[in-house]
């Protein structure tokens, strides 16, 4: 009677545990309940997905599910996506995976720009993973990033600007047309060219000019408190050239070629449409008291370490040779506006390096 007695104790308390033990783990697996918004729990109980309450709580999953873009193959990748406050967050994420990304590339996706973004809604799935991180990514640029990659030995994040500035292309090789060539700071190189009709707006001759030489007239301002700054430090400075029409860089360019060639003219002139004269914006400068060049070595590191306060840079540097494309020119600045020429001059790049980094828009 005894044994019959226990054993049934026994028997009770084993249900009782195992009752007790399945409210608690129902308990537990809906604990994450409390955590997911109305309309997403509406959802998991008309969809009978409950299990989602056994995983760790997920905005991007609860976000996925209130606005009707759940996709049941897709939960796991979904847990694995963090949240971004974000208008198009849920429709980027149901086109992404159904291109093929997974997660951890979606979270990659959301790094990048968002014109970035929008361009990887039309593209096969890539790899671009080794350029996160940095900036000024352009994913209209991946191939030829991949490339000069392979070719050179240089950083990746050197590689992405210098491709962006078109380095991994001969130089005038794919030229476009400058859209706004009276803004201040424009690009105007071998990779960007002007209109052969292009001519800037409101011209004035420069004070110090023997030439008739003229400039923007916001530059010209600026280049006469320049040279009355270099005369009280006792550098004496007076301009050459400043703009050129088309058909005036034409006509030097055409005759330099014939004097030294193409390849060496290219070094020392620009092409017409591809010199930063003809936007009126540049002045050559030349030291009268010094014989057999232009500048001394005085005058340059003053115009060097000085132009900037004034708007100006000393646009072709030794440093900068393999990417300007011109020789070293110490006379030749070019307007940019107080604060701009500060910037750049602080940064140490060349106007191309600096442009791509800190002024485009990927």
């Amino acid at each position: 009677m005894r044994k019959k007695l226990k054993k049934s104790v026994y028997l009770v308390l084993f249900i009782i545990i195992l009752i007790g033990g399945f409210f608690i783990y129902r308990s537990f697996s809906n604990n994450n309940k409390k955590y997911y918004s109305d309309e997403a729990i509406k959802v998991i109980e008309e969809e009978n997905l409950s299990d989602i309450y056994k995983e760790d709580y997920s905005k991007t999953l609860d976000t996925i599910l209130k606005n009707g873009a759940y996709e049941a193959e897709y939960l796991e990748e979904y847990l694995k996506i963090d949240y971004v406050d974000n208008d198009n967050f849920t429709s980027y994420i149901s086109k992404f995976l159904n291109i093929g990304y997974n997660g951890n590339e979606i979270n990659n996706i959301f790094k990048l720009s968002e014109k970035n973004q929008e361009k990887l809604l039309d593209l096969e799935k890539k790899d671009f993973s080794k350029y996160i991180g940095i900036s000024n990514f352009n994913i209209d640029n991946l191939e030829r990033y991949d490339a000069y990659l392979e070719e050179t030995n240089k950083d990746i994040e050197t590689v992405v600007t210098y491709v962006n500035i078109n380095l991994d292309k001969p130089f005038y090789e794919d030229s476009t047309l400058v859209e706004n060539p009276h803004d201040l700071t424009v690009i105007v190189n071998k990779y960007h060219h002007l209109d052969k009709d292009f001519v800037p707006d409101n011209l004035v001759t420069l004070f110090d000019s023997t030439n008739g030489a003229k400039m923007v007239k916001e530059a010209a301002d600026a280049y006469k408190l320049f040279i009355d700054a270099a005369k009280k430090d006792n550098i004496t400075l007076q301009s050459t050239t400043a703009y050129r029409s088309y058909s005036f860089q034409n006509i030097l360019y055409t005759n330099y070629v014939a004097e030294d060639g193409v390849e060496l003219a290219d070094t020392y002139s620009a092409r017409p449409g591809s010199s930063e004269h003809q936007l009126g914006l540049a002045v050559d400068l030349n030291d009268p008291t010094v014989s057999g060049s232009r500048l001394d070595d005085k005058d340059y590191n003053w115009v060097l370490n000085n132009s900037y306060k004034y708007g100006f840079i000393v646009r072709y540097t030794e440093e900068g040779v393999p990417i300007t494309g011109y020789m070293e020119e110490p006379w030749h600045i070019r307007y940019l506006g107080v604060e701009l020429a500060t910037k750049v001059y602080e940064s140490k790049l060349t106007y191309e390096e600096y442009y791509d980094l800190y002024m485009m828009e990927y």
